[in-house]
């Protein structure tokens, strides 16, 4: 009989550390059973508030520590009852985490490649720091910088911005590949930032689940059951208050179980779905029509250039900026001009009320004249107009031969939708699967902004930290102050801007060379290729940058060096076999991995460089509370001293910078980009080295100032740097304002603008529309909207049916282990995985459907990709829970590295059977495009 693990005995095991037979004997205590009870009498016990690293929603955790005897053992991890993210409650991971501390297989110190081995060989000797260093240094002193590559994982993408942009900064680099961009955050979330001016959905809108009546979800198992606890916790409000849920999902995910409604799409065609909800939407009329007049830009004046394609109405100054946009004054029945940059359409130009109009007068001819605006007598409507007769053909009729749902149910669900209030769709998290997932979440935000469910409760909530960096633009540009160059205090889109500047503009580096991945994709659009026009922080053009066939200028931009900073590309990029080739070619002179445990990237390193666990260090800054509505502030404080010879990552790269000469240039760069003050910087510095401390807490003590100085400039409130380390230290969280208070004062659109071109929501997108002008027409990118069809067969319409053995491919995340992450070789989250080793190691297949194939559960097999002739094995799990078309593969594990003894060889490697296919906007990967074959092994 099967050994099953309950809710409760997971929670009490958990609680009691996971259980000490799991581990091996722990640094300063005794593993030994007859040791157990002394080690729970007894000793002090103190709770220490962090950050959980479990996943990238952040949670704020509690860490129980006991101390006994001058040594420290971390017991138990709690949600902190006072986050207003998670709200004191942790998922399983997340109480799981004290096991990375105590995993056996960590990297416990600096490790240099044995001469004359291979990368891909475990053949590593034991290494001091500084000689670990002095090899990197001397190898990197012989490199050019733009020959070098950084590539980093969301929490050093992110969380450490203020160290790692300053640090390639400092050293000439220009080349940042970052997983939660590429994979995740681009195709997940920058259709919906066309709309909303936001860029990273994760850290700026937080769905306000508990005050809504009807919820929408598409692709988007990750944002609840995936797990985000700020969000699980928050939907199960919702449930308690009888929200309506509805499920898009081929499969019955954990969020579909739960959902009142699931509804089995067939993959790839919720586009087709949510265009016929905007039909429907459009065609009842069921939108805000105050809110749309007021605070979008639907009621401004377009009209179709001479290449068909639509566009907005204009008057722009000699240097090409926008001055004003037009709308049609019901009030006066006329032309009139409104400010280019604002929140509201409720004053033209001139500072005199207006009436804007979502629809014109039939034949409506232009009659003004200025630079860039339309000849004289062209037609012109309404965006809304626009939206209206391109979505005439989108009934729910043409979506339900697409999507398999019939149309009674689309209409249904779009006219509820549209009659309820409040109501939202989530915005989805991990989008990197289909080439139109981009104008999907766009389509998606649309909808949210036609029932005026943003920043309003029930709907759409900005995040505290977010608002305050639109409030600051908004009150700069008022004055028309300068605004900062520095990208992270830019609100969402504004950073974009600013960070694609920095990677695409020779002019930006002193050596004359943007960022690879510009370049490549610049070369592939002349020869008349797909190459990406945003491709910020992807690895599109590496492995050509590699192998030397990437040319800049007429001379080779080629990558001779890689920077792994908690990234594990061998597993979580697209497929395995492209970054294998990186790392391997003749041409890749080094390769540094900064871990905490030995990824199947780390074994392909030079040198390796082991971290602190995240409960072993103090965070080198605090940080906004992830999405909480609320503007507050966390970090994380080390609960025990590190067990090994570990170090933190911005001592790691303070200390590549020393060896390069480049350790004041460095700090100061540091300092410029977070605004402490460089001269107490240094003097702190000089002391640490003096004495051997690391720098990781002298930049906390920096940060705490920087934010007391920041929190009295922005809101008056005066809240000293001891204050905020004490309350930090004591609650967890610092809460600088509520909700309901920000809200009042810059609810966004409603009180301040939003951080697009206009400052309003942009249901027309001016982006997209500028790469129409610069590339031509094209589905993808059409400011408007239309329907981008998939091709998921080789020479074959979409539209044949599929083969008897032939299957739609999906994946995704599981509720206890994060996407391809180390975590999985967590003890007492892989003895969960044993109670259901199908469901969350499996390829799921609709039972019937087996049968029919002769297969069964537990059937060793193949699962070949049938586009791009990719295969690999799986285990079959056998379920009715997904459609008969349909198979399904958790992304979870996969691992092959031996030295991770509990995760290595379970489960299947994602990406072996996923292409390297990119879409055009930000190069995020096409990773479900394709149909796959199914046999036994």
């Amino acid at each position: 009989m099967k050994q099953k693990l309950s809710r409760r005995q997971f929670l009490k095991t958990a609680g009691l550390f996971g259980g000490f037979s799991l581990l091996s004997p722990l640094p300063g205590f005794s593993m030994g059973l007859s040791h157990e009870k002394n080690l729970y009498a007894g000793g002090k016990v103190s709770w220490v508030p962090s950050i959980c690293n479990f996943c990238s929603s952040a949670c704020d955790i509690q860490v129980e520590v006991k101390e006994k005897l001058g040594k420290k053992r971390i017991l138990k991890i709690e949600g902190n009852p006072n986050s207003p993210l998670n709200r004191g409650k942790v998922c399983a991971r997340g109480q799981s985490g004290l096991l990375q501390v105590y995993d056996p297989d960590r990297l416990k110190q600096p490790l240099i490649r044995v001469k004359g081995s291979k990368r891909g060989e475990w053949k590593f000797r034991v290494a001091t720091w500084d000689e670990a260093f002095a090899y990197i240094t001397e190898k990197l002193k012989k490199i050019n910088p733009w020959e070098i590559a950084m590539v980093s994982g969301w929490q050093y993408c992110v969380s450490y911005m203020q160290f790692s942009l300053p640090f390639i900064a400092t050293l000439g680099i220009p080349n940042i590949v970052g997983s939660p961009l590429q994979h995740c955050v681009a195709a997940g979330h920058l259709g919906t930032d066309f709309v909303t001016g936001n860029f990273n959905i994760h850290d700026e809108v937080l769905g306000d689940y508990e005050n809504a009546r009807y919820i929408l979800f598409s692709l988007n198992n990750a944002s609840v059951a995936g797990i985000s606890t700020s969000r699980a916790v928050r939907f199960a409000e919702a449930r308690r208050n009888g929200t309506h849920v509805v499920c898009l999902d081929p499969r019955l995910s954990e969020l579909a179980s739960k959902a009142d409604e699931w509804i089995p799409i067939k993959p790839g065609t919720d586009m087709a779905f949510f265009l016929a909800m905007l039909h429907v939407l459009l065609k009842k009329k069921l939108y805000e029509k105050d809110f749309l007049a007021l605070h979008t830009n639907a009621p401004f004046l377009a009209f179709r250039n001479k290449q068909g394609m639509v566009q907005l109405v204009e008057k722009k100054n000699s240097r090409g900026k926008v001055e004003a946009y037009f709308i049609y004054d019901d009030s006066r029945n006329q032309i009139v001009p409104v400010p280019a940059f604002t929140n509201s359409n409720r004053k033209g130009r001139s500072g005199r009320a207006v009436l804007p109009g979502l629809h014109t007068p039939k034949h409506l001819r232009w009659n003004l004249a200025g630079r860039g605006m339309p000849p004289s007598g062209t037609p012109v409507k309404t965006v809304l107009d626009f939206f209206v007769e391109q979505t005439k053909a989108y009934t729910p009729e043409w979506a339900a031969e697409i999507t398999g749902i019939p149309a009674e149910t689309i209409e249904r669900i779009a006219t509820e939708f549209g009659q309820t209030r409040p109501a939202f769709v989530d915005p989805g998290w991990m989008g990197a699967r289909y080439h139109h997932l981009i104008p999907l979440r766009r389509l998606q935000a649309i909808i949210q902004t036609l029932v005026g469910g943003i920043d309003r409760p029930g709907g759409w909530i900005m995040g505290g930290e977010y608002r305050q960096k639109a409030k600051e633009y908004w009150e700069r540009y008022r004055k028309n102050e300068p605004q900062p160059t520095n990208v992270s205090e830019l609100p969402g889109m504004k950073s974009v801007e600013g960070m694609n500047r920095l990677f695409s503009d020779a002019k930006m580096w002193p050596h004359g060379h943007p960022a690879f991945s510009y370049v490549w994709g610049e070369e592939q659009r002349k020869k008349g290729h797909t190459g990406a026009v945003w491709p910020l922080m992807a690895d599109s053009g590496l492995l050509e940058a590699v192998e030397g066939k990437l040319r800049y200028k007429g001379s080779p931009y080629q990558i001779k060096a890689i920077i792994l900073n908690a990234a594990n590309p061998m597993r979580h990029y697209f497929p395995a076999e492209r970054w294998k080739k990186i790392f391997t070619h003749e041409n890749m002179d080094l390769v540094v991995a900064i871990d905490v445990l030995p990824s199947d990237s780390t074994v392909y390193a030079d040198v390796i460089l082991p971290n602190h666990t995240y409960l072993e260090r103090n965070e080198p800054v605090v940080y906004a509370a992830g999405p909480s509505s609320d503007l507050a502030f966390v970090t994380r404080f080390r609960a025990i001293e590190p067990l090994y010879n570990t170090r933190d990552s911005a001592d790691i790269m303070f200390s590549i910078a020393e060896g390069l000469g480049k350790f004041n240039d460095f700090l100061a760069a540091v300092a410029g980009f977070s605004g402490w003050d460089l001269e107490k910087l240094k003097k702190e510095v000089t002391h640490a080295k003096r004495s051997g401390k690391p720098l990781n807490e002298l930049f906390l003590k920096a940060s705490m100032r920087g934010l007391s100085r920041h929190i009295k400039k922005t809101t008056g409130q005066n809240i000293g740097p001891k204050k905020v380390g004490s309350v930090l230290r004591k609650k967890g969280v610092l809460v600088v304002k509520k909700m309901e208070e920000l809200l009042e004062e810059a609810g966004m659109p409603w009180k301040i603008p939003v951080p697009t071109p206009s400052g309003r929501l942009e249901l027309y997108s001016p982006i997209l529309a500028s790469f129409s002008q610069e590339m031509g027409n094209d589905p993808i990118w059409n400011p408007v909207v239309q329907f981008v069809p998939l091709d998921l067969k080789e020479k074959k319409s979409s539209a044949t049916p599929l083969a008897a053995d032939e299957f739609y491919f999906t994946y995704g995340k599981i509720p206890i282990v994060s996407h391809a992450s180390t975590n999985n070789n967590n003890a007492l989250l892989n003895a969960i995985r044993r109670t259901k080793p199908g469901v969350f190691t499996g390829l799921w297949m609709n039972s019937q459907k087996a049968r029919k194939l002769g297969l069964k559960n537990g059937d060793a097999i193949v699962v070949e990709n049938l586009r791009y002739r990719m295969k690999t094995k799986a285990t079959l799990f056998t379920t009715e829970a997904i459609r008969p078309d349909t198979v399904f593969l958790p992304s979870a594990y996969g691992s092959k590295n031996p030295k991770l003894h509990v995760s290595s060889g379970i489960g299947t490697p994602l990406n072996e059977i996923i292409p390297y296919s990119i879409e055009p906007i930000a190069a995020s990967f096409m990773s479900q495009e394709f149909t796959v074959r199914v046999y036994k092994s």
